[in-house]
């Protein structure tokens, strides 16, 4: 169940999200009777009369009533005559993710640069023990030559404090940190042991992680756009350049 779920909160000014008052009372305590462990990260109103969006600390939306003794879990939809079909669960979504990826946290990263003329940038939450996140930075040099800059936010899967973690934390730390990250994924890959880690240093992994939990993510790798569009799973180099516009 989503509701025995906890992560790390960041702060709420680097979402840009609509701060909650004590007229919310009632649906923070409806919250609480989830779970304790919940928080509420925002309030606001919606089109639907009498219907509130909460945000909690998982990232995840509920759609609640007044009292907070009634709320929905999925996405709103707009359907106005003559207008398209709008998911607005979805564009509240990708404009969260796009002020999260101009966050400080965000802006660390390990940056694999394009060959010449940077035509795309795009942004992946990866870990180095997911399977389809070593296929995909085994395009890296395909990614990069045809113009796309691949900037790497940490997503240890298996938690903080885990090996994982570890791992993401001593490439930060490396003398070389892309090249450290590209043979520990071919390491674990292939099921080699971890490489020597180097002096620990100040690292943003937990940074990562949080802001990869208030988003929502669950699995890697997660391919993120300036937009805040969100690409779940591997795509090969040449399908990401096609749906990036790049010929």
């Amino acid at each position: 169940m989503f509701f025995k779920r906890l992560f790390s909160v960041i702060s709420l000014s680097l979402l840009g999200l609509t701060v909650w008052a004590d007229d919310y009372a009632n649906l923070r305590a409806s919250v609480a009777r989830l779970d304790a462990n919940l928080q509420v990260m925002s309030v606001s109103e919606t089109p639907m009369s009498s219907i509130y969006k909460v945000v909690i600390s998982t990232g995840e939306t509920l759609y609640m009533s007044t009292d907070g003794q009634h709320f929905l879990v999925g996405n709103m939809y707009q359907n106005l005559q003559g207008g398209e079909l709008v998911n607005l669960t979805e564009v509240d979504k990708q404009q969260d993710r796009a002020l999260g990826m101009q966050s400080e946290a965000a802006q660390q990263a390990w940056v694999f640069k394009a060959v010449g003329e940077t035509k795309a940038s795009i942004s992946v939450f990866t870990d180095v023990d997911c399977f389809y996140c070593q296929k995909l930075h085994q395009e890296m040099d395909a990614l990069n030559a045809l113009g796309i800059e691949v900037r790497y936010l940490a997503f240890p899967r298996a938690g903080l404090g885990s090996s994982s973690h570890q791992v993401l934390a001593d490439a930060w730390c490396a003398e070389d940190p892309n090249a450290f990250l590209t043979k520990a994924k071919q390491r674990a890959h292939d099921r080699l042991s971890a490489l020597p880690s180097p002096a620990a240093c100040d690292n943003p992994v937990a940074d990562h992680y949080a802001l990869s939990q208030q988003m929502g993510l669950t699995g890697t790798p997660a391919i993120i756009l300036a937009s805040g569009e969100l690409w779940p799973g591997y795509l090969p180099a040449d399908e990401l350049a096609r749906r990036l516009g790049i010929n």
